[in-house]
């Protein structure tokens, strides 16, 4: 790692960490990180390599970046992503905050006073002056165009909760960047996982001695991003001067064809029938293995279907908020596990000389130091983690329990991304609801449930987001440009640390100069009120039962000798991993096995909805391709393809650019 590439990259990433909060609530131009890959770190790279690289080789040729040097500031503003968003710092002021102001105008939460079940450092204390702190916070501090100063914010209410939340989430942030390190190889060498996000970065970082990426030299890749780029700029247009420019639709209506699948439309499939297309979901499809595409095509139609039939026999898939015990919630989870069972299951051998070699002891292959350092930081991230759980009050038995439900879902979201490149990652795992299910009500007590919801709210609501599937992109982009994955990684995690720092203040600022209401997602908002929810309904149940202090009462293994299970969520939950694994062997048996397990990331979710159509389209071109055109055409078509991307990804970007431009000129928004 070059001096200039470091201190490029870390220019970059805290750019993304100060900027990203004013950039999505203030001036509003589309979210500055929308998903796993955001048009602001790639928009940015095809800007440089189109415009500024060349520039700067005229000027010396010296000074021109190379594709290692790109590779680093890339991998580090990869990482600085996952920071201001929903994976580590944007849902913490909500969720210490917010919940104060819900319970001063929902009268079932002051019944119970919902908000003091919780540890009390797991929440700002506003006891003093509650108008100034709560309403401030809510409503604005500054007046018109006039901001508010640093000092104008009472920061002595925030030291308290962020001495517990910063640690907490830091550590198992710090820690999954370890597992990252652990599975890299694995799944970069050993697998061979195709990582179209990479694929698609790699083929524009410039070669040795080169000013751009072989792929801008090919009149495929041209074509393609034509005519992407000019589709989305005409749409944009549109907005500007809707009486000259014609609107290019870019979705497919087959809503007229729902009363021919009305068990589908039953099952809330009704938006497969009007698919989007996601030209970059479209583009990346062309580099999967078929039977992915396939799945993430068809997976939700399967699920939509189904659960239009279970819904005439009684049973209801889709029933309550996001940590409730639904059926649906219980069905993700089974097959996040069997996800990850299988991955533990073809890479066996690997991690466990890995983790003999974390400890000091002989392990039969090659393991880099890389690995076994990564293992290291992994047992002591989650360890701590665990610990400053039980600290707060749960058993240890629960924080063990909570702490692995957390790891299923990172690893899955991470497996994910880089398996089949789908960028847009919901969830609806959250690990609270799913011991409450597994355990019930009356042996976990309000008191021990509220601590699982919370933490659940801040740590999990956007996994999409998190620090480890970022970082698993960023070490197979730097570690195919051969820079040290050990000097890279440490690096990172002083990325991580500093940005966390900037990004906090940040989002503090704004939201105590406009508000919170105004400059909080409206998911944030939303998620940091389950908790509470879910308190009044138990709280309630449990009164009326007579159970609430015997509930109470329970502790470690007394609360094993009292379980009562949601046996329906429960027989879901195994149901999946039985599906999950028996596709996932299947495939490893099979040679023309259709399905991937990867299916059971998305089921029916809105995010499953979002992309089929366009999983669809990609799956068919390249069956298309490989039938009638062979291996030649395929591999001459991938120019084009990798086309369609940067022109999707510059198409968006522009609009970006140009609307924050025009905002900061005009204080105005487009």
């Amino acid at each position: 790692m070059t001096f200039r590439s470091v201190l490029l990259g870390l220019a970059t990433a805290l750019f993304i960490a100060g900027y990203n909060h004013f950039s999505d609530y203030v001036v509003r131009q589309g979210r500055f990180i929308s998903d796993l890959m955001p048009v602001a770190v790639y928009g940015t790279l095809l800007a440089f390599l189109l415009l500024v690289n060349p520039l700067l080789h005229r000027i010396r040729a010296s000074w021109k970046l190379s594709g290692r040097e790109l590779a680093v500031i890339v991998g580090f503003a990869l990482v600085a992503c996952s920071v201001p968003s929903y994976g580590i710092i944007e849902c913490i002021p909500t969720g210490i905050m917010m919940p104060r102001h819900f319970q001063r105008i929902e009268p079932g939460w002051r019944k119970i006073d919902a908000t003091g079940i919780a540890p009390q450092r797991m929440l700002a204390d506003v006891s003093a002056d509650e108008e100034t702190y709560v309403t401030g916070y809510v409503t604005g501090l500054g007046e018109g165009d006039t901001r508010i100063s640093f000092r104008d914010i009472p920061w002595h209410i925030w030291w308290r909760p962020l001495g517990f939340w910063l640690p907490l989430v830091l550590c198992m942030a710090i820690g999954t960047l370890g597992l990252a390190l652990v599975f890299h190889r694995q799944w970069s060498r050993h697998e061979q996982l195709p990582y179209p996000i990479t694929r698609f970065t790699r083929a524009l970082l410039p070669e040795t001695g080169k000013m751009l990426g072989g792929v801008f030299h090919t009149r495929g890749f041209w074509f393609g991003f034509l005519l992407i780029f000019l589709i989305l700029i005409n749409n944009y247009l549109c907005r500007w001067w809707p009486q000259v420019f014609i609107p290019v639709r870019l979705f497919i209506d087959f809503a007229p064809m729902r009363t021919l699948v009305p068990t589908l439309i039953e099952g809330h499939g009704e938006r497969l029938l009007r698919p989007s297309l996601l030209f970059t979901v479209i583009g990346l499809a062309y580099f999967l293995a078929s039977d992915v595409s396939f799945s993430m095509a068809f997976g939700p139609f399967l699920f939509c279907f189904a659960t239009g039939v279970l819904s005439h026999y009684g049973i209801a898939l889709r029933t309550g908020h996001h940590q409730s015990v639904k059926l649906e919630a219980f069905l993700f989870t089974g097959g996040y596990t069997g996800i990850v069972l299988m991955v533990f299951y073809t890479g066996r051998h690997y991690y466990w000389n890995v983790l003999k070699r974390c400890f000091g002891l002989p392990a039969a292959g090659e393991v880099s130091p890389a690995a076994a350092w990564g293992m290291r930081v992994f047992l002591a991230g989650t360890a701590a983690f665990a610990a400053q759980l039980i600290v707060v009050g749960l058993d240890w038995q629960l924080a063990l329990l909570y702490t692995a439900l957390c790891l299923v879902i990172f690893i899955t979201v991470s497996r994910t991304i880089a398996e089949t490149g789908a960028f847009y990652i919901g969830t609806e795992v959250f690990p609270g609801a799913i011991i409450w299910g597994f355990m019930g009500a009356a042996a976990l007590g309000p008191s021990t449930m509220v601590i699982m919801f919370f933490v659940s709210v801040i740590l999990v609501v956007g996994p999409g987001w998190a620090p480890m599937p970022f970082a698993i992109q960023a070490l197979k982009i730097t570690d195919d440009e051969e820079v040290p994955t050990g000097r890279f990684s440490i690096a990172s995690v002083a990325i991580l640390l500093i940005c966390a720092a900037v990004a906090l203040f940040s989002l503090i600022y704004w939201q105590y100069d406009r508000g919170a209401l105004e400059t909080s997602g409206s998911w944030p908002r939303y998620a940091c009120q389950f908790p509470w929810r879910n308190m009044v309904e138990i709280t309630d149940t449990l009164t009326a039962q007579g159970t609430l202090e015997f509930a109470e009462s329970l502790s470690g293994w007394e609360r094993f000798a009292h379980l009562q299970p949601a046996w329906p969520a429960v027989t879901a939950f195994f149901l999946a991993v039985v599906l999950s694994v028996g596709i996932g062997m299947a495939r490893l048996r099979f040679v023309h096995w259709p399905l991937h397990p990867v299916m059971f990331v998305f089921l029916g979710g809105a995010q499953a909805l979002t992309m089929s159509g366009s999983f669809m389209i990609g799956w068919l071109i390249k069956s298309l391709v490989n039938k009638y055109g062979g291996e030649r055409m395929y591999q001459s078509l991938k120019p084009f393809m990798i086309g369609i991307i940067a022109g999707d990804m510059a198409g968006k970007f522009v609009p970006m650019l140009v609307g924050t431009i025009y905002y900061l000129s005009t204080g105005k928004r487009i």
